[in-house]
């Protein structure tokens, strides 16, 4: 995997230039300070994304899956440029885009491949996540995780392939119904006092949500249980009608 420094702090954290200043409150430094923050348990540090199970093999499906992995990539690093949207007031200064060029350059998600896996489904992929986590960071409480690249992946089946594929390859052009991935994580339904139903998996959407709930999960009680998923009493899963809230910094 590439090597990624340590964050300067004058970009994460920098002094405010006036009493009402924006730029230490954006959540892209909200961000860079999570990832700073790294305890040495790990190999993956100050830098932020997921690890992606596939589970479709099907003739042809090479191409296919690597074009919807890089479609994820360039949703990632957009996401990093959100809050530039915005043009701004007269006489106020533009935002300074040196934390979203380092947000957008510290994503890196690695992929698992294996035939075997051909169709499986959530309990697989989580039981196959539990036992890459054990490889890769310290032993520790199961909950007590340094960062959501150890609570959260990605499971991309046929379906994931095609709706991320059905994305544009610019994200300004993506309007329209939300396209959804689903996120297997690292908790069953019991671990939280519910019924004993298996995994505990999210549906989330690929320009948004995914993204900004890897960095919220900073604290999994509120997002699992108070920002507002839904679950789908078809297949078990916590779905996110819209984004999670703007993190309170």
């Amino acid at each position: 995997m590439p090597t990624f420094n340590p964050i300067d702090k004058a970009i994460s954290n920098p002094s405010p230039r006036s009493l009402k200043d924006p730029e230490p409150k954006r959540f892209v430094r909200h961000h860079l300070r999570l990832l700073a923050a790294h305890d040495g348990s790990h190999s993956y540090p100050y830098c932020w994304g997921f690890t992606i199970f596939r589970t479709a093999y099907a003739p042809g499906s090479d191409e296919l899956f690597a074009k919807a992995v890089e479609r994820l990539s360039v949703y990632a690093r957009d996401y990093a440029y959100g809050d530039l949207v915005r043009r701004p007031n007269p006489n106020e200064e533009p935002l300074d885009t040196r934390p979203n060029e380092e947000l957008a350059g510290r994503y890196f998600s690695q992929v698992v491949e294996d035939a075997e896996m051909e169709g499986v489904g959530v309990e697989d992929v989580g039981r196959r996540f539990d036992a890459w986590v054990r490889r890769k960071i310290e032993a520790r409480d199961g909950r007590d995780v340094p960062n959501s690249r150890f609570r959260l992946c990605l499971m991309m089946d046929q379906k994931g392939i095609d709706d991320v594929l059905s994305l544009p390859d610019d994200p300004r052009e993506a309007w329209g119904d939300d396209v959804w991935i689903k996120v297997v994580t690292n908790e069953r339904w019991e671990d939280r006092g519910g019924p004993e139903r298996g995994r505990l998996w999210l549906r989330a959407d690929v320009r948004y949500a995914v993204w900004s709930t890897w960095f919220a999960l900073e604290d999994p009680d509120f997002v699992y249980e108070y920002v507002g998923w839904t679950e789908d009493e078809s297949d078990g899963a916590l779905n996110f009608w819209g984004s999670p809230p703007a993190i309170d910094i």
